[in-house]
């Protein structure tokens, strides 16, 4: 969900570096997929819930499977889990449950056995306000309009040895039940506790986690294995959404995580999380906050933004930065306001239909462009909209409200990005040609070229940058 996109190969590199054992993939493309052949990497895949909908029977499932991941498979792609759709039962953002996820599952799972990939395990994933909202994790249990449902899901994955998944979003949660942000973090340096009986809570995961166990056991399946399909902490976009906020969560989740301890209702475990995620996407919705937009623990350039060890060995450096990521031409745009001619309203106008087609999460309040002057706002605003369009020149006019720099204007405490030389900045271009008619335009989101192709890419990307240095 970005306009910005790593070259697979690089992603596949940068996990490999920071060993990385597994990703989850929302979005599968057959031209991303081989990138990952013989990585030792696993991957779990997504069949997405718009186009199930649009599945006509089971032969379309079976087709999907069979390009999406029976081929892979047999080019050497590790794929361990099948989600079929994602958070199916939440009301959150949606304006319907997906009610039927039960019946994809069950032709998802016949397709996969006929291709003999009984191995890859299906499931999919939930919110947590598939939960009761409760204070004590003794009186979990599923929310009444979906308890058929849940029981006839539960069913099928205890046939099948399949886990239950469940996303769970700390900053979300403590804001929604109006709880102390301390109570998100590991390190236990709030005073907020919960009681239960025995048991006493002093963060909101296992409190969330527990309250999950309580509602399986009340469903009759109190063993079911349990994975964290998301976990993560915003670094902007939201009040306590920052970098350092972000290091101290993933700090202490992974020595949580080394431990084992498990949680007061299962203790002495081990829980599996998927930390989301892996860089910053700009064209995510943000229905929920504009925090939604910078989960990435690294910018859409492949470098880090804090410290964290993902061999749960507790150092304290950062991550490996991505290799071979070329940053477009140092080209800002700048609001002119020398011709302001006290139309301030038209000014907006502009501003509000840059910010409707890129991204302005950056200056909402509590983010880190939220204090910049009227100015320094619309040309934020105008900044990414250029960037975001690849900086064509007719994207800085705003009726001549608009220039091009090449000083940059970011302030101490905002930076004004700029955009990477992606695949599919140049896809129209050299590198399609390279590709032999390769890329394929199936796809609502751009496509990516396939790992053989990356020397090629390089090649453009080189020449590209000699032509705009010559203009």
């Amino acid at each position: 969900m970005a306009t910005q996109k790593l070259v697979p190969s690089m992603v596949v590199d940068l996990l490999l570096q920071n060993g990385i054992p597994e990703l989850k993939l929302f979005s599968p493309s057959q031209y991303v997929l081989p990138a990952f052949a013989n990585s030792s990497i696993g991957l779990s895949v997504m069949f997405q819930e718009h186009q199930l909908r649009w599945t006509n029977n089971s032969k379309d499932i079976h087709d999907w499977i069979e390009k999406y991941i029976k081929k892979p498979v047999d080019e050497g792609v590790d794929i361990r889990y099948l989600y079929v759709g994602n958070e199916p039962f939440s009301r959150k953002y949606k304006k319907r449950t997906f009610d039927d996820v039960v019946y994809y599952l069950g032709e998802a799972r016949k397709s996969l056995d006929r291709h003999n990939l009984s191995h890859i395990k299906t499931t999919t994933a939930h919110f947590t306000d598939i939960l009761t909202n409760v204070t004590k994790p003794s009186e979990g249990d599923f929310r009444e309009d979906i308890k058929e449902l849940m029981i006839n899901l539960l069913k099928f994955l205890k046939e099948t040895n399949s886990p239950f998944v469940i996303n769970i979003f700390p900053i979300y949660l403590v804001a929604s039940k109006e709880m102390p942000v301390d109570f998100t973090f590991f390190d236990e340096h709030s005073n907020y506790t919960i009681k239960d009986g025995p048991h006493i809570y002093n963060n909101i995961f296992t409190l969330t986690y527990d309250t999950l166990v309580s509602a399986l056991t009340k469903a009759g399946y109190p063993d079911t294995d349990i994975i964290v399909g998301q976990i993560g902490w915003p670094t902007d976009g939201y009040p306590n959404a920052n970098p350092k906020n972000a290091e101290r969560y993933h700090r202490g989740l992974l020595r949580y995580l080394k431990r084992n301890e498990g949680t007061p209702l299962r203790p002495n475990r081990t829980i599996d999380v998927y930390i989301t995620a892996l860089s910053d996407e700009n064209r995510m919705i943000i229905q929920w906050g504009e925090y939604q937009r910078h989960w990435g623990i690294y910018r859409h350039d492949g470098s880090p933004k804090y410290k964290i060890d993902f061999s749960m060995k507790d150092r304290h450096s950062e991550p490996t930065t991505a290799k071979g990521t070329v940053k477009m031409p140092n080209r800002w745009c700048r609001y002119n306001d020398n011709i302001f001619n006290g139309s301030r309203e038209k000014v907006m106008e502009h501003v509000n239909h840059a910010c409707s087609k890129s991204d302005c999460t950056l200056l909402s309040p509590g983010a880190t462009c939220d204090n910049l002057n009227f100015t320094w706002n619309a040309s934020f605003a105008f900044n990414m909209y250029f960037q975001m369009n690849s900086q064509k020149i007719n994207y800085c006019d705003f009726n001549g409200y608009g220039y091009i720099t090449t000083n940059d204007p970011s302030t101490p405490t905002c930076r004004f990005p700029i955009e990477i030389l992606s695949v599919e900045v140049i896809d129209n271009g050299a590198i399609q040609v390279a590709s032999s008619g390769e890329i394929s335009k199936e796809h609502t989101n751009p496509s990516i070229l396939p790992i053989g192709l990356a020397l090629s890419a390089l090649v453009c990307i080189i020449l590209l940058l000699c032509l705009l240095m010559w203009f």
